[in-house]
């Protein structure tokens, strides 16, 4: 009688145990709610990609992905906070959380400060820009950090996407102003299947793989079977590195560095307003080309902290004219590719970082042919990167050989985890710290 005494007392624990754990997680779980958006321009409907996204006061935030969207959860205890949505070049969101529905449709309008309005340091343009690389260090984090991002890229022929690749990117960032190298490690990563196939010079290049594969076939050789539509799910074009590598700030783009501004023509273009600083924007053009390529673009340059806050140029690539008569005779026609970089840096306790970076390179290729009609297509390339998680403290290095290889598939160097992309959403990246 008593042992059935202590097995009901204890079967009676378990369930209390259970039902306390249970009413713990329910009560957890209320004292959270996710506020999800589209942010566009108030005119044009246009979505504003990697617009930054933060609650007043904290750390908690997220940026919009490339369509605008952003999903970010928000603890009870702060429905009385401000979101706060900047963009450059446009007025400020400040909306009250507990009025805010689960999903938001937020216009941001275009903001154009008047020149009277601003009292300003009467410099060229050149000197608003000296000033601002001389207070790199100072504006900057001046400690290594860790971040864990989000990252994407794809490829498109005339709007088909033929590749789609996303993947979780833990790197390792040298405090501004330090020549070590920024170094990552992958986390996750998967390709999307099913998308579009390769349609430029198909039927030229199968007959020409056709023919090369017979040739070494009837002399013994081995020969690699990949299909031209398996070449473009393989091909990488520098991972994360290239796209960390645009940060001019980091590795000093040619028109931040004195001994280039020969090259280029500055001005003053106009004042905006950016995460509640007051802007300046610098517009630079190139004068003539420098290493194969001509670039024009925007600096934007904080008034109240001289740090730059933003960047939006494009590069275009200028082919060598030793290389055009070999396209010539390939009978392929090919216009400068154009490379467009995007970047937003978000401040912390006084200092910057890059809080997300996006570059899209876009070239048109023709097939040149005598007795029938050239065919034209449009190629795109873009990579995109927004920063979720910051780590300060105990930072170490990633050992070598737990690096990604920039040149590798990212798919291909880490197990499938469907599991992961089920539940993972890109315009959910809560912005950590620690």
């Amino acid at each position: 009688m008593i042992d059935k005494l202590l097995d009901f007392m204890r079967f009676g624990i378990k369930v209390s145990i259970f039902l306390i754990a249970v009413c713990l997680s329910t009560s957890i779980y209320s004292q959270e709610r996710y506020v999800s958006g589209t942010i566009s321009d108030s005119i044009t409907q246009k979505p504003l990609p990697f617009a930054t996204i933060s609650i007043r006061g904290t750390l908690i935030g997220t940026a919009s992905n490339r369509d605008g969207n952003f999903n970010l959860k928000v603890p009870v205890h702060l429905e009385d906070s401000f979101l706060i949505i900047s963009y450059v070049g446009y007025r400020s969101f400040d909306g009250k959380l507990g009025d805010m529905s689960s999903e938001e449709i937020i216009f941001l309008s275009q903001d154009e400060i008047m020149l009277e309005e601003i009292e300003v340091v009467p410099w060229s343009a050149w000197e608003f820009i000296q000033n601002a690389v001389d207070k790199i260090q100072e504006n900057y984090f001046s400690e290594p950090f860790l971040t864990t991002s989000y990252y994407n890229e794809f490829i498109t022929e005339n709007d088909v996407f033929l590749k789609f690749t996303e993947g979780i990117i833990e790197t390792y960032n040298p405090a501004y102003g330090d020549t070590a190298r920024i170094a990552s490690k992958l986390i996750k990563a998967r390709r999307k299947e099913e998308l579009g196939t390769i349609e430029f010079m198909r039927n030229r290049l199968e007959k020409r793989l056709s023919k090369e594969q017979k040739k070494a076939l009837k002399r013994g050789e081995d020969w690699d079977t990949m299909s031209l539509d398996d070449a473009v799910l393989s091909a990488t074009f520098g991972g994360p590195r290239m796209i960390l590598r645009q940060d001019p700030i980091r590795d000093t783009a040619s028109f931040l560095n004195p001994k280039y501004s020969k090259y280029y023509r500055y001005e003053i273009a106009g004042y905006t307003t950016y995460n509640s600083e007051r802007v300046i924007i610098i517009h630079f053009e190139s004068k003539r080309k420098l290493q194969h390529r001509k670039r024009k673009g925007d600096i934007y340059i904080s008034l109240d902290s001289d740090a730059i806050v933003s960047f939006d140029f494009e590069s275009r690539i200028i082919i060598p004219d030793g290389v055009r008569p070999l396209l010539f005779l390939a009978g392929v026609g090919v216009t400068d590719p154009t490379l467009h970089a995007t970047m937003h840096y978000r401040p912390f306790n006084g200092r910057w970082y890059a809080n997300d970076l996006s570059i899209e390179a876009s070239s048109i290729l023709t097939d040149k042919n005598m007795f029938s009609k050239n065919q034209v297509s449009t190629f795109n390339i873009f990579q995109s990167l927004i920063t979720n998680s910051i780590k300060q403290n105990d930072v170490k290095k990633i050992p070598r050989e737990e690096q990604l290889d920039n040149w590798k598939p990212l798919e291909e160097q880490v197990a499938e985890d469907p599991e992961f992309w089920k539940n993972y959403n890109p315009a959910a990246s809560e912005l950590k710290h620690n």
